[in-house]
């Protein structure tokens, strides 16, 4: 569509209107604002807003580059537009060129176009992938607008930024898949321009991590059982055969491979559960992309079930029965408070004990309750004194990881009860009792719960409230702000799964208490001890 003014300006010098060579002038066609410039080469109009920020850009500078091509200056931040077309030449997107004829006494006409949703669609999706091979967050916040606009759905943005950006992450799917997933889910729950801030900040995330990466990807192929390869870390094999499979096929034999091993401090549970919430909601397209780098995470992690610390725990594991214990049945759906209070203040994660307060009634999802619970209580009993200690080698987003794990396995059970998600299970027990480390050298602060009454009216809105908070520039870092997006959503979802107002209250002591990034100030402080002493950390 388009539509035309009789006389926007004129090349005669008798005229009113009269444009000079090397002039620019802010015209009007139909409320919409033009820069009309004139060159040896002809006149041209292009949208007076810098696509930036809006300034005028017939308040900039007509000049020409190293080739003589005339461009069009902004001056506020130094955007440069070709003249004949309206490329951007030096910034992040074009500017709108519309056509110009001259008619034979001189007068310039000048066609506003007007493209369907349909053809900014088609210039809009570039973008959007130029934008995220980049990291320019304030071109990512406009195609987002844009896209929203012209009917585009918050899990089709999202499934573009996948297909552009996970194949080249660091190590297969990570924090920013983890990120996206929840920032999708808040986005889908919203309505208008409230889907932006989540949806910009998820596809930002994908874009700070994979900038400049080269692409890891595997032609598929079927060479085996994508377990087995994981766990002899055939990175190749997993990643090929993985590619061969449907989500549907993939999904237990992944929740599989979480559970072989305490991965990543739990995060190779949650990694399976992001990843599969994920494709619920983009679909099975991007199950080509996603799953190949959920099983490059799975293969690559640390096995941490191996190392020293948590030894002795795996060889208890080792001894469980893990089939009788998948069989036991929850009877009583009530968690008593002793039973919290026993394995928050226990000296050892207390597996033995798990395994007969499971037979006596608890099942596995009570013991899922006794890691979402206890952590939640350990979150709010959380000496925040220690936020303060640069020498401490503890923090928030260490005791975070027993709720968000909790999440993750009860996901596993729900969708695929038995044996390995019984693991995941005891894993939880563990790192409910690993992050007690810092209680058990200093003391416990006493808990606040007098929001208790307010989560429990309205847990969404007071959710809501908390992902602001989260969201907000005020979060921090990329790894802050995705800990903390992903621990209230994992409290909303415990609290609803337990009843309780406690993963809530826990998730608003993180978001509104006192935190400190110190990522450059501890590993200056533990490369410094490491090469003075050659010791490793405290954990």
């Amino acid at each position: 569509m388009s539509e035309t003014d009789p006389v926007l300006a004129s090349l005669d010098p008798s005229h009113e209107r009269y444009i000079e060579v090397g002039e620019m002038k802010m015209l009007t066609v139909d409320d919409q604002r033009l820069a009309v410039v004139r060159t040896d080469d002809g006149v041209f109009a292009l949208d007076n807003a810098c696509p930036h920020q809006g300034y005028g850009l017939v308040t900039g500078e007509l000049g020409v580059d190293g080739e003589g091509e005339p461009v069009v200056t902004c001056l506020w931040h130094n955007w440069k537009f070709r003249v004949r077309d309206g490329v951007c030449v030096i910034g992040e997107e074009n500017v709108a060129c519309h056509p110009t004829s001259v008619s034979a006494d001189g007068d310039v006409h000048v066609s506003i176009q007007r493209p369907t949703k349909a053809e900014q669609l088609e210039v809009l999706w570039p973008s959007l992938r130029s934008a995220l091979r980049n990291n320019y967050v304030g071109q990512l916040s406009r195609d987002t607008v844009r896209l929203l606009d012209n009917g585009a759905t918050p899990a089709e943005i999202m499934a573009v930024a996948i297909d552009a950006t996970i194949a080249m992450t660091e190590d297969g799917a990570d924090h920013e898949m983890a990120l996206a997933a929840d920032c999708l889910a808040i986005a889908e729950e919203r309505n208008g321009d409230d889907r932006v801030l989540p949806l910009v900040i998820g596809l930002s995330g994908l874009s700070e991590q994979t900038r400049g990466r080269e692409p890891m990807e595997v032609a598929p192929a079927d060479r085996g059982d994508v377990v087995e390869l994981i766990e002899s870390e055939d990175l190749v094999g997993a990643m090929a055969t993985v590619g061969t499979m449907t989500s549907l096929d993939a999904r237990p034999k992944l929740v599989e491979a979480a559970s072989r091993h305490h991965l990543g401090y739990g995060h190779g549970s949650i990694y399976a559960q992001k990843t599969f919430e994920l494709l619920d909601r983009i679909g099975e397209d991007s199950a080509a992309a996603l799953l190949p780098q959920l099983t490059r995470s799975l293969t690559l992690m640390t096995r941490e079930d191996v190392l020293p610390y948590m030894r002795k725990t795996t060889s208890a594991i080792d001894d469980v029965d893990l089939d009788a214990l998948a069989s036991t049945t929850r009877t009583d759906p009530s968690m008593p408070d002793s039973i919290i209070a026993e394995y928050l203040d226990a000296n050892a994660p207390g597996i033995g004990r798990a395994v007969e307060l499971a037979a006596d009634g608890l099942g596995v999802e009570g013991l899922i309750d006794i890691a979402s619970l206890g952590s939640a209580r350990r979150m709010l009993r959380y000496d925040l004194a220690n936020e303060r200690d640069a020498q401490s080698n503890f923090n928030w987003l260490s005791i975070t990881h027993g709720l968000t794990h909790a999440r993750a396995t009860r996901w596993a059970w729900n969708n695929h009860p038995g044996p390995h998600a019984a693991r995941m299970a005891l894993h939880g027990l563990w790192l409910l009792f690993d992050t007690g480390r810092l209680e058990r050298r200093t003391a416990p602060q006493p808990i606040d719960d007098r929001d208790g009454d307010v989560v429990t009216s309205d847990p969404v809105g007071f959710a809501d409230e908390l992902l602001d908070e989260a969201m907000d520039d005020r979060g921090g870092s990329f790894i802050v702000v995705a800990h903390l997006v992903k621990t209230v959503r994992a409290a909303l979802e415990e609290t609803q799964a337990t009843d309780s107002a406690l993963p809530l209250l826990a998730a608003a002591r993180l978001i509104r208490g006192e935190r400190r990034e110190r990522f450059v100030a501890r590993n200056v402080n533990e490369s410094i001890r490491f090469v003075r002493t050659g010791r490793p950390p405290q954990r």
